[in-house]
């Protein structure tokens, strides 16, 4: 085994290294409106589900990076949601990835990076923020909480006010996402991504009255 102590590395060493093991990551392509009303797109890895009641999940937002011609600056992102409250999370799928990826390039903040890429913004239902027509999957969302970890990090918590499915996507009398249907990119180290296509079902065996687990 190589080992390596936090204590003893850079910020950015330990983003790889964490980065690179904790894969696949699902990916939130998340529109806001800036002050101008111009809709900004912007992909975060750093991202999942976490509670039901309420529904929320969390968002890890950096600041621009030394790779970026932004470095220090806080992204249009976190800007947009904690002076709006609101945002949209949509999913990404294996369409949409190539435009997905174009929106992490650190535009101008006057730049909106939907029109940059070629996506269509439709209309939400519940907030201002419109959502991206072309992702499977779309949750509106308005702020929880935001976490300042640090002065690199903030960790947005968000509630889903209201989903949007592609037709095909759910099962409406079950009210269940058709998994089978649903192919989400994920995200690895650096650029690299993979597709979800190659699936096994594992079910968690229940437990007998014999204090043995059936198999």
């Amino acid at each position: 085994m190589t080992d390596f102590a936090m204590a003893g590395l850079s910020l950015r060493e330990r983003y790889w290294l964490i980065t690179g093991s904790v894969g696949p990551r699902p990916i939130a392509l998340v529109t806001s409106l800036g002050s101008d009303g111009k809709c900004n797109a912007a992909p975060f890895s750093a991202f999942n589900y976490m509670c039901e009641e309420p529904p929320l999940f969390a968002i890890g937002i950096d600041l621009y990076g030394d790779e970026s011609h932004r470095c220090g600056e806080r992204k249009d992102t976190l800007n947009n949601i904690e002076a709006g409250g609101e945002f949209v999370v949509n999913m990404v799928d294996e369409a949409i990835l190539g435009p997905a990826v174009r929106c992490g390039t650190d535009h101008p903040a006057d730049v909106s990076e939907v029109e940059a890429v070629g996506l269509t913004l439709v209309p939400s239902l519940t907030v201002a923020v419109p959502r991206i027509k072309e992702a499977p999957i779309a949750w509106e969302c308005k702020l929880f909480k935001v976490l300042d970890v640090s002065r690199f990090r903030s960790i947005v918590l968000g509630e889903i006010v209201s989903m949007h499915f592609r037709d095909d996507l759910v099962d409406e009398q079950k009210v269940r996402v058709r998994v089978d249907r649903f192919h989400p990119i994920g995200r690895l180290g650096g650029p690299t991504y993979c597709r979800t296509e190659d699936r096994i079902i594992v079910p968690v065996p229940p437990f007998n009255q014999e204090g043995k687990p059936r198999v």
